[in-house]
């Protein structure tokens, strides 16, 4: 998202001063909480404005220390604790999930994660049953992609390209016209261009099934 006008950002924060001063600023805890979460999804819309999302941090930084205090005088300080650690959690873990989408982003977020950053992704990933995908995984589709795109593998049609029912018939049609050569090439015991319809026909399901190996690693780590 672009960053906002000067006048839109100061609006947005004096928008949410005054929600944290309301009733002389005596929120109670519940209230506090939810201005915290408000707070957040403004920095996740302002990430593209790296001026607005300082801002937005410290002051969430801020309401944080506020809220630990109130709840340590309420006797809450272990509620509030494990009820913090997953906004922090997210927090320290948006460079990477911002870039799964992109296969090399990704490879650069995760080599680029702290000693604390993994920690609070094992941690997520223990809470949530989540595995986020090592960058070995991207890195091998990669390769793959660049062997697909460079070599004569390139002009095998890729069904996942494939949008419509027609657009998919069309894709896989040249396994089926292979198909159907081969099943004649032997009953007419042409065994010389049987055996390299075969050839073609297994190079074919062989590119496919990696094709549908990277389709569903994507699937399954990018959703």
């Amino acid at each position: 998202m672009p960053a906002k006008e000067s006048n839109d950002r100061e609006a947005l924060l004096k928008r949410l001063v005054e929600r944290l001063s309301a009733n002389g600023g005596l929120l109670t805890l519940e209230q506090a909480y939810d201005v915290f979460k408000e707070i957040e999804a403004e920095m996740r819309a302002a990430e593209g404005d790296h001026e607005l999302y300082d801002a937005l941090l410290a002051m969430r930084n801020e309401l944080k220390k506020a809220m630990q205090a109130r709840a340590q005088e309420m006797g809450k300080s272990e509620d509030w604790a494990q009820a913090i650690k997953g906004h922090d959690t997210m927090l320290m873990l948006r460079p990477l999930l911002r870039a799964q989408n992109n296969a090399e982003e990704y490879i650069k977020a995760f080599r680029a994660l702290s000693p604390e950053q993994i920690a609070a992704l094992e941690y997520w990933e223990k809470e949530t049953g989540t595995h986020l995908a090592r960058p070995g995984i991207f890195e091998a589709e990669l390769r793959w992609n660049s062997i697909r795109r460079g070599s004569i593998l390139r002009l095998i049609p890729d069904p996942e390209l494939a949008r419509t029912w027609y657009d998919r018939f069309i894709a896989i049609l040249p396994g089926l016209v292979l198909a159907v050569g081969l099943a004649f090439a032997v009953e007419n015991k042409s065994w010389a261009a049987a055996l390299v319809l075969l050839v073609l026909l297994l190079v074919v399901a062989a590119t496919w099934t990696r094709d549908f190996v990277s389709f569903t690693r994507k699937s399954k780590n990018l959703s």
